[in-house]
């Protein structure tokens, strides 16, 4: 007990040893390392590009901080101590390993990207985006919090973010490249009590008796306009309602039969009791589908970014004539 203590007491002191006033600074250790490879104040303030006066008082600060003599010198030599000796292959060893560390942050910084993707699919259940997760997991810093195709979109464009994935996006930009990498074809979220349940797949004109939760179309233009011209040619009138900002909510209230909602296939995860998910008829689900655009900016030359890429090129089934 006595033995665990002890070593918790000498790794609290170590901690708060890195934080003293008494340690050297950078400068001080570069000032004398270059002393020492010159063997002349002189020379090694003309190294370090200052004059000898600012040298020297570092130099003495130095060997007060570490309360020993460092240096024996004279107006035509300086020669090293025992001590100076030792303190100077660890200080060399230190800044050795501490120009290491920042050129492996500088090459950290080069070789990863920041990637948004859009909140509006389920992407771990594409194998297409969970696989190139995996992939370039290395590589990429994945933002993940909730943002909306606007929202990247947004900061993509203040070159926030490296590289996107988003919905509804119409090529207006020209600083920034775009790649059609996939369509997510949309399924229907109904009560399990309704009539319709019993079709394998879902004819929308025997679904509008119910209300159909949707979204705003300054939330998704492309969408919205999609179903607007699916909704003109049914036999009978839809009746949209907005949708509640909670999905779980939505589904709730579809198992109590108070409405239904398309959604991205991807999206069908969560079992609710009294709600089923349909496929729609060929017929509706070719008219509606989401569109998943890849986006770069012009000018990128990262390596990542042009693997990341040709990744998206070499996996795209996207029929461009859809």
């Amino acid at each position: 007990m006595y033995n665990q203590l002890s070593a918790q007491t000498e790794h609290k002191l170590d901690n708060s040893a890195i934080y003293s006033r008494h340690l050297p600074t950078i400068r001080q250790l570069q000032y004398f390392l270059a002393v020492c490879e010159e063997g002349n104040f002189r020379k090694a303030a003309s190294r370090l590009g200052i004059s000898q006066p600012p040298l020297s008082m570092q130099i003495k600060e130095l060997e007060e901080k570490l309360q020993t003599t460092l240096l024996v010198r004279n107006t035509r030599y300086v020669m090293l101590t025992e001590q100076g000796r030792q303190f100077r292959d660890k200080a060399r060893n230190w800044l050795e390993g501490l120009s290491l560390a920042i050129t492996n942050v500088n090459n950290y910084s080069t070789d990863r990207i920041t990637v948004g993707i859009t909140k509006i699919l389920g992407f771990n259940f594409i194998p297409l985006f969970s696989e190139f997760i995996s992939k370039f997991q290395p590589n990429i810093d994945l933002l993940q919090q909730d943002y909306s195709s606007k929202e990247l979109l947004a900061e993509f464009n203040k070159s926030n973010i490296d590289l996107i994935i988003i919905s509804d996006y119409k090529k207006n930009n020209d600083q920034a490249n775009s790649l059609l990498v996939y369509q997510e074809k949309l399924v229907l979220a109904l009560p399990e009590n309704h009539p319709a349940c019993s079709q394998e797949e879902i004819n929308l004109n025997t679904v509008t008796d119910l209300p159909l939760y949707w979204c705003k179309r300054y939330q998704n233009p492309g969408l919205y306009d999609q179903l607007q011209k699916v909704i003109s040619n049914l036999t009978a009138s839809l009746v949209l309602q907005p949708k509640l900002p909670n999905f779980l909510t939505m589904l709730m209230e579809i198992a109590m039969g108070r409405g239904m909602l398309l959604l991205p296939a991807s999206m069908a995860q969560a079992h609710i009791p009294g709600v089923v998910y349909k496929k729609l008829t060929t017929e509706y689900e070719q008219q509606l589908s989401i569109d998943i655009h890849l986006l770069w900016h012009q000018q990128a030359e990262n390596t990542v970014i042009q693997t990341i890429i040709e990744y998206f090129k070499h996996h795209n089934t996207v029929d461009t004539q859809l």
